[in-house]
């Protein structure tokens, strides 16, 4: 039964906690915005307007919460430089997302399967994606299925036209064959939107040689092909560039 299981599955990590370093950079974009993720799984990220937030700004923690106050969600990440402004909570017109196998977060068993991906020892990251799952469970984003290149043009037109469209990623592209990855980049680039790539060093070359510190098993944010931070990779740390 396991063996099936797992032969019909793929790795599908759905991390929430990658808002936290994202949100500064959704908020710099012209409001509203039309969010797109690409590689979404259950489009957990789509939601950074309805987390909780706190950065710790050597030692002076900035608090950022919906409207309606501290969401279930919320997520610690320590920032590094002087330079950090605080961020605002994004105005979301729309939430769409794109994937080779969307997952419905309102399935308990396909949040099951999501919560088998994560760590053994990571008791906290598996109760925060369960939180996270019901957030998305109340306002169902559109998933589509497909690759992205063929499918991202499609959903930027598709996007409400008031709103300025946001297109990002986290840990995607490096499952994507170098062709594939070339394809996509450059039909993002053409687009008439906002880029945001959450990618290792390895990924996006013209990315990582902007970079002069030390990476350190980070992953790195660029904004139209401009590397922006340094970041944990689960969103537990963001180091402005």
């Amino acid at each position: 039964m396991e063996r099936a299981l797992v032969m019909q599955r793929s790795t599908q990590t759905n991390e929430a906690a990658r808002c936290a370093v994202l949100l500064p950079f959704f908020a710099e974009v012209a409001q509203p915005i039309a969010l797109i993720e690409v590689g979404a799984s259950a489009g957990l990220c789509l939601y950074p307007d309805r987390y909780s937030y706190r950065y710790d700004l050597h030692g002076r923690v900035l608090e950022l919460d919906p409207r309606d106050g501290e969401s279930d969600v919320v997520f610690s990440c320590p920032v590094v430089g002087s330079d950090f402004a605080a961020p605002r909570l994004p105005e979301v017109a729309s939430r769409a997302g794109i994937d080779l196998n969307p997952l419905d977060a309102s399935d308990a068993e396909q949040v099951d399967w999501l919560e088998a991906l994560v760590w053994p020892e990571h008791e906290e990251r598996r109760a925060r994606l369960r939180r996270a799952a019901r957030v998305a469970a109340q306002d169902p984003p559109k998933l589509v299925r497909g690759d992205a290149s063929d499918e991202i043009a499609d959903l930027v037109a598709q996007a409400p036209r008031d709103a300025s469209v946001v297109v990002f990623h986290s840990a995607v592209l490096v499952y994507m064959t170098p062709d594939e990855r070339s394809r996509f980049t450059e039909t993002v680039s053409q687009l008439p939107v906002t880029w945001i790539s959450n990618e290792g060093p390895a990924v996006l070359p013209r990315v990582t040689e902007q970079v002069s510190k030390d990476i350190d098993g980070r992953t790195i944010v660029a904004v139209n092909g401009q590397a922006r931070a340094l970041v944990g990779p689960h969103g537990q740390s963001l180091e402005l560039l």
